[in-house]
C-alpha cells in the first residue's frame, strides 16, 4: 500500500510540472560555454542521500580548480552536512531539512547566485523547486522534459551506463568547467584524528594485522546479504589471523551484531555507533571494507581503500565503487553467494596489500 501510494504521488509530480511546462514552453537556450569570468556565484543541489553527496564533491573540486574567485553553495540532507564540513572547495553548505522548506526557501531567494547545477540525473521536483526558487541568472540540468521550461542549459540525457562521479562530471564539463578530479574526497580535522585513532588503539588486539571493516546492515533488509553469512565470513577471517576484523554497527543495529557475536568464537570486536564522519574516518584507516550496497561504500573510493561490496539491488555499473580496489559481487533475485566465495575474494585483495595501514 505504501508502495502504491508513493508511485501515485511521483506521478502527479511529474503530471503538475508536465502542465506547468505546457503553458510556459521551453526555456530559451544560453549560450554555451558560460563565462563563469563574469560571475561571482555557484549553487550546486545535491540533497539526496550519503552515498551521492560523498559522489559529489569532485564537482566542488572541479568548479574551484577551474574558477578559484567563485563562491560555491551546496544544499544537502541535514544528516549529510558533515560529510562537507572542512571541504576547502565548499564555502557554504546549506541544510535542507523538509520541514523547514520555508526557511531554506528565503535563504536561497536571498543569496542572488549567479548560476545553480540540480545534479540529479533522474528528475527530482524538490531539486527542481530550489533551482527555480533560487532565482539564478543560469539554471542548469539534465533535460528532463517536466523542466524543459525552467533550465536555460540542459544537458541531453542518454542511455550510456556510466558511474555517478561521471555523470555528475558530464554536467559541470557541459557548461565550460573543464578541470576535473574524478575521486570523491572528505576531509578532517585535526581533533578528529585524534579521537578516532585513540578509538582504534583502544578496540584492536592485534593491530599487525590488515584491518578489515565488516558493516552487515543495510537500509532495507531484502537488500541485504543474509546475516549468517555475513557471521561466516568475519568468524573464519577472524580465526585464520589473516586480518583483524571490527564490526560496524550503525544506528539500530545492535540486535543484528549481536546475532552474528551470539555464534561467533571468539566473539568479534565491534565499532561503537559513531557519526558519520568518524565511521568515513575509521574506513579510511582501515585496510579493508566489506559491505552491502549501501552509503558508507563509497568512503571506500574517498580513500582508496579497497572494498567487498554485495550487489542486490541497484546499478552496480552507475554505483559501485570507483578508483579504488574493489570486487563487486553481484547477488539479484536469489540467495546463491557462498560465504567461501565471499572469504576468498577478500583474501585475494588482502594478499595484495604491500603495507597495511598503521595508527
Amino acid at each position: 500500500m505504501a508502495q502504491l501510494a508513493r508511485k501515485a504521488a511521483n506521478m502527479a509530480k511529474h503530471a503538475l510540472w508536465s502542465i506547468i511546462g505546457s503553458f510556459l514552453g521551453k526555456k530559451k537556450p544560453s549560450p554555451l560555454p558560460i563565462d563563469f569570468l563574469s560571475l561571482s556565484s555557484v549553487l550546486v543541489i545535491r540533497h539526496d542521500r550519503l552515498g551521492d553527496v560523498i559522489l559529489s564533491t569532485p564537482v566542488y573540486e572541479c568548479i574551484k580548480k577551474s574558477f578559484p574567485h567563485l563562491r560555491v553553495s551546496v544544499v544537502v540532507n541535514c544528516s549529510n552536512l558533515p560529510i562537507l564540513s572542512d571541504n576547502p572547495n565548499v564555502d557554504e553548505i546549506i541544510p535542507y531539512d523538509q520541514k523547514k522548506l520555508g526557511t531554506l526557501i528565503k535563504q536561497l531567494r536571498s543569496n542572488e547566485f549567479d548560476i545553480v547545477f540540480t545534479l540529479n540525473k533522474k528528475f527530482s521536483a524538490i531539486a527542481s523547486l530550489l533551482a527555480l526558487v533560487s532565482k539564478a541568472k543560469h539554471k542548469v540540468s539534465y533535460a528532463h522534459d517536466e523542466t524543459a521550461w525552467l533550465y536555460d542549459i540542459r544537458l541531453p540525457i542518454d542511455n550510456q551506463a556510466r558511474h555517478e562521479s561521471l555523470n555528475n562530471l558530464e554536467l559541470i564539463n557541459y557548461t565550460g568547467l573543464t578541470k576535473t578530479s574524478k575521486s570523491p574526497r572528505v576531509y578532517f580535522d585535526n581533533d578528529e584524528e585524534k579521537k578516532i585513532t585513540t578509538l582504534l588503539k583502544t578496540l584492536r588486539t592485534n593491530p599487525e594485522r590488515p584491518l578489515v571493516l565488516i558493516k552487515p546492515g543495510t537500509r532495507i533488509a531484502k537488500w541485504g546479504w543474509k546475516t549468517k553469512n555475513f557471521r561466516i565470513v568475519a568468524d573464519k577471517l577472524s580465526s585464520s589471523k589473516k586480518a583483524e576484523v571490527l564490526l560496524i554497527c550503525g544506528p539500530g543495529e545492535e540486535p543484528l551484531i549481536n546475532r552474528i557475536n551470539d555464534r561467533a568464537n571468539p566473539k568479534i570486536n565491534q565499532l561503537p555507533i559513531l557519526s558519520i564522519k568518524e565511521l568515513a574516518l575509521v574506513i579510511k584507516k582501515s585496510d579493508l571494507l566489506f559491505c552491502n550496497h549501501t552509503g558508507i561504500m563509497h568512503f571506500a573510493s574517498a580513500f582508496q581503500t579497497p572494498v567487498v561490496v554485495i550487489f542486490k539491488h541497484g546499478e552496480s555499473k552507475r554505483w559501485g565503487p570507483i578508483n579504488t580496489p574493489n570486487v563487486l559481487l553481484e547477488e539479484k533475485g536469489s540467495d546463491r553467494l557462498s560465504p567461501e566465495i565471499v572469504l576468498d575474494k577478500i583474501n585475494k585483495l588482502l594478499t595484495n596489500i604491500s603495507d597495511h595501514k598503521t595508527i
